[in-house]
Formats: C-alpha cells, structure tokens, sequence
C-alpha cells in the first residue's frame, strides 16, 4: 500500500512510499548527511536508490546532476514519482538498471557515489520478519555483493572523488579490506550506536579513489537517548 509521507526536518519534501517494500530508515538519513559535498561536485551516483530518499535530501544541499541506480521495478518506479512530485526531474535521473551494468558503462565520470546497500549476506539470517519478497533483494546481497558495489564505485568515481557507505558495524574490516583492493582509501568513519553503552550497530565510511592515506576517527554518534527519543546530535542532522 502507497503512503504519502514527509521526511523529519524536510517538510517541503514529499514522499511516496510502499508498505509492502523497503522504506527508509535512520541510516539513509545519516549517509545522506555523512556524504562530503562542495562546490566543485558535479556528478553524483546513488547505488540501490530505492525511491530516491538519499538524492532527495542531497538535492537540498548541492547543484550537482544525481543519477540514482535502482534494480527493482517497483522501487524505480516509486523513485520517479518522487521526484516528479517534488520537481526535481531536471536534476535527479533515476536508471532501472543492475549496478554492475551502470557501473560496465561508465569511466571514471562521477565526483561522489553513495551506497546504502544490503546489509545481509544470501545465506544469512536477518533476523527480520520480510512479508515481502520486495524486500529481500534491499536486505540480502541477492543481486551484487560487497566487493562488487565497492568495485563498481571504483570504476564509476574520478581520481580523488568519493564514495561514501553505511553498513553493519561487524562489517567493517572487510569493507577496508575491499576498499584498499580497489584503490579506495577510508578517510573518515564514524561508528553510530544505539543508545549510550551499546555495542556499535553501524558504521559510516567515507573513502577517496586514489587518495593519500590518513584516516580521520568522528566522534562516536548515539541515536537514541534511553527513553527512546533522538539524541540532540541526530536531529541536528534533520535539520534543514
């Protein structure tokens, strides 16, 4: 079922999104912020667009031409009604396409990519009740894996443009890992917990392709206070 929503913080911000699928979450808002615009970026990529979120909140933000690729049929479509409803067709494009196939096409053309990607491998538990087959391929890595994204990001970015990533927290040795096989080094991470106390849930990466080495550690981002509420330093982040 369709709903009609507005984006915390964004209120000029529509959105269209499908109960049965993947609807954004805390962590598409924090990458969205987490990403490293200025004024000379011109091209931006989203890998997994889904319906669009991340090139929506990033248009508020940048100039730059944002290209969002987008597997699912379902989702694309959604995509395309968000940005009609919100007038932005002139500058965000969204590519019904496999991330390997954009990625096949293109040399080195984009000054940042972005990727929210499936946080699960094919084979493991989730531990998340998906009433919708829609929403397996946005959770598991049925259609591109880890290394592929960060290959695919590689081939797509400039020398010294970036690529920015949120992923589970337990996942982060091998995103370096893959990250320095293809020539991508990490420049700036931030480990976002739950609530004060708890073991690290996430974790934001940003990397530079065929950057110089160096790493900057963020402070460590605490989404909730007990009671359940955002922390100040979260909705510092909805703000517009």
């Amino acid at each position: 079922m369709k709903v009609v929503n507005t984006i915390l913080g964004y209120k000029d911000l529509v959105l269209v999104q499908d109960t049965d699928m993947f609807r954004f979450s805390l962590d598409t808002i924090l990458l969205a912020r987490f990403v490293k615009l200025n004024s000379k970026t011109k091209m931006i990529a989203d890998f997994g667009t889904n319906n669009a979120v991340i090139p929506l909140i990033i248009s508020k933000y940048t100039n730059a031409k944002i290209v969002g690729v987008e597997i699912q049929k379902d989702a694309f479509n959604i995509a395309l009604e968000n940005i009609k409803k919100n007038n932005l067709q002139s500058r965000i494009e969204v590519l019904n396409q496999n991330i390997k196939d954009f990625a096949k096409s293109q040399n080195h053309n984009f000054d940042i990519v972005i990727c929210n990607p499936p946080f699960f491998k094919v084979n493991e538990g989730s531990n998340l009740n998906e009433k919708s087959e829609l929403l397996t391929p946005a959770r598991h890595e049925t259609h591109i894996n880890l290394e592929e994204i960060i290959a695919c990001a590689a081939k797509c970015l400039k020398q010294g443009g970036r690529f920015s990533i949120v992923h589970r927290a337990e996942r982060f040795e091998e995103i370096l890992n893959h990250f320095n096989k293809y020539e991508i080094k990490a420049k700036n991470l931030q480990f976002v917990y739950s609530k004060a106390g708890q073991k690290a849930k996430t974790v934001l990466i940003d990397g530079i392709y065929q950057g110089n080495s160096g790493i900057t550690i963020l402070p460590p981002l605490i989404a909730h206070y007990d009671n359940g509420e955002y922390t100040k330093e979260v909705l510092e982040l909805f703000e517009d």
